[in-house]
């Protein structure tokens, strides 16, 4: 069964490139565009990790990761920030970040993008 990776970020572009990364290496892609909807799915679905932007409109990315470590049901799912801004690597990337696992910068290959959630999930399963 395929895992399942839940992208959330408001640039439709960014999400239609993350979709087809991901689907071609077998993975299941689920879609979100604000902070609210990427709640909504991650209580509904259970995705198996998040891509999350920081900066969207209607619930910003550090909210509904705040959300998402307050929730019971949600709590457990990694994180990985996928933004443009990179002054902010540094900080997630140190563990800072609560339940985020890893943070990529726009614009990222397709090989980071594998490597951080192939690496993630090879952790999960040893």
């Amino acid at each position: 069964m395929p895992k399942t990776c839940l992208v959330v970020d408001d640039n439709v572009e960014t999400v239609d490139i993350v979709r087809h990364i991901l689907e071609k290496a077998g993975y299941e892609v689920l879609a979100a565009y604000d902070g609210q909807m990427g709640l909504d799915s991650a209580k509904k679905n259970h995705p198996d990790v998040i891509l999350l932007d920081l900066m969207m409109p209607v619930v910003d990315g550090y909210t509904m990761n705040k959300h998402l470590k307050g929730d019971l049901t949600t709590r457990d799912i990694p994180v990985i920030i996928i933004s443009a801004r990179s002054g902010m690597a540094p900080m997630f990337n140190d563990g800072k970040g609560p339940g985020i696992r890893g943070y990529l910068v726009k614009p990222f290959s397709s090989k980071e993008l594998l490597q951080m959630i192939d690496g993630l999930f090879k952790k999960s399963s040893t």
